[in-house]
């Protein structure tokens, strides 16, 4: 009769086995950095009080545009990365909900392989269209990854032109935004200077006018002309 075989597994030796417990501990220890720096170091970097004010802003923006209640739809991406992007939807949200009863509805932009979106930048007209198509009921559309540029068959694909509120690190695509009666705020990065506010501000509101300025239809026309 037969014997079976029998299997034997080879011992792993010890210097083999030391490799592999300290590639593991070096993993544990890098894992462990990387969290520390997104979760605490890279979120202390950033103005608390002046990304609060600004969600703030936004939000008062939109309830002006909106009304006392209405249907709001935010555009943003995820804040994983970006922490002052947690602080600004999460102040716009609280600030909202003490202005008016807003139905809102939040849409994160697909990032992947396209590093151009971040807080105040990213949004293309294409992506914009797409988004306002899907909501035909919104009262109010709020970017918070910047002022999309439309081509003039983007804006005639949009038909009725839904109500827009900014956050832009450029001026750039803005009065484009105006001229078609898409946009009625956009806050932006400060382009007049020097900043009505003392040199070192100290509350948020003075944060705020050091670093941005609001812009509508009526003042606009104060950016300065892109550079050809």
């Amino acid at each position: 009769m037969a014997v079976p075989s029998r299997r034997y597994s080879q011992p792993v030796k010890p210097g083999l086995k030391s490799g592999i417990i300290a590639a593991v501990a070096i993993a544990v220890i890098v894992g462990s950095c990387l969290w520390i720096y997104f979760t605490q170091f890279r979120a202390a970097q950033h103005n608390v009080g002046l990304h609060r004010h600004i969600g703030a802003v936004l939000a008062e923006q939109t309830a002006k545009a909106a009304g006392r209640k209405g249907h709001v739809v935010i555009i943003t991406i995820d804040t994983r990365d970006w922490p002052e992007l947690y602080t600004q939807l999460a102040a716009f949200k609280v600030a909202l909900k003490k202005l008016g009863d807003y139905d809102v509805k939040e849409y994160q932009m697909d990032t992947k392989d396209q590093p151009k979106y971040g807080v105040g930048s990213g949004l293309s007209g294409r992506r914009y269209v797409r988004t306002a198509k899907k909501n035909p009921n919104a009262d109010v559309f709020v970017s918070f990854v910047g002022a999309p540029k439309l081509t003039q068959e983007e804006v005639a694909e949009l038909g009725t032109k839904p109500k827009l509120i900014v956050e832009s690190r450029s001026g750039d695509n803005v009065p484009g935004l105006f001229e078609n009666k898409l946009a009625l705020a956009a806050v932006v990065s400060r382009f007049q200077f020097p900043a009505p506010v003392p040199a070192k501000p100290k509350t948020p509101e003075e944060w705020f006018t050091k670093r941005y300025q609001i812009l509508t239809a009526d003042n606009v026309a104060l950016l300065p002309k892109p550079v050809e």
